[in-house]
């Protein structure tokens, strides 16, 4: 009963780890629960350390998925959870294992990065893509009606007003055309 009260027994170890293997052991580690790391450099800053090429690559994913959630928020789609993490890891490690030529064998953390960077990158320029197209096509759209308005009010003129205003004109004495420029063609009368 004291040892409720009292913390388990600790040991401070030093783990030397393959660079290739560090990620699914401390994958492994992490999901124990049952670890804490100690910072052995904390003069570093952490664009001095090794790791931040690979927080400036999930920065830039995450940058891309806020992009896909305010394009799904600008065309009113709602978005559903397809699971927990654990199950979208290792459902796509396997399939990243699988493409890569290794049957059996999950990807590493470092492919499983790499494979969705590249598919998000498509995924981004294909939207913004579709996104360009979309204004252009609105914009000739809006060109269209703006033109078709003119057209429409133009052809009311002449069939109401135009008329009426040359019958006034005639019967004034003053004979006039004021489509062409009066240096271009001039009335004799």
């Amino acid at each position: 009963m004291a040892r409720w009260f009292r913390s388990e027994h600790m040991e401070y170890i030093s783990l030397i780890v393959n660079e290739d293997a560090a990620h699914d052991c401390l994958a492994d580690l992490g999901k124990l629960s049952a670890i804490q790391f100690t910072d052995l450099n904390p003069d570093l800053t952490p664009f001095q350390r090794r790791y931040v090429s690979y927080v400036r690559r999930c920065d830039e994913l995450e940058r891309k998925l806020r992009f896909f959630g305010s394009e799904c928020d600008n065309f009113g789609l709602n978005l559903e959870t397809a699971g927990d993490i654990d199950s979208f890891i290792e459902s796509n490690s396997s399939i990243v294992g699988a493409r890569s030529g290794v049957a059996g064998k999950a990807a590493s953390g470092t492919q499983l990065l790499e494979s969705l960077e590249v598919e998000l990158e498509g995924y981004e320029s294909q939207l913004k893509e579709l996104n360009a197209y979309s204004e252009k096509l609105t914009r000739e759209y809006n060109e269209k009606v703006e033109l078709q308005e003119v057209l429409e009010k133009a052809r009311r003129f002449f069939m109401t007003d135009a008329p009426r205003l040359a019958v006034s004109e005639l019967s004034s004495g003053r004979v006039s055309c004021r489509l062409i420029p009066a240096r271009a063609y001039e009335v004799v009368v």
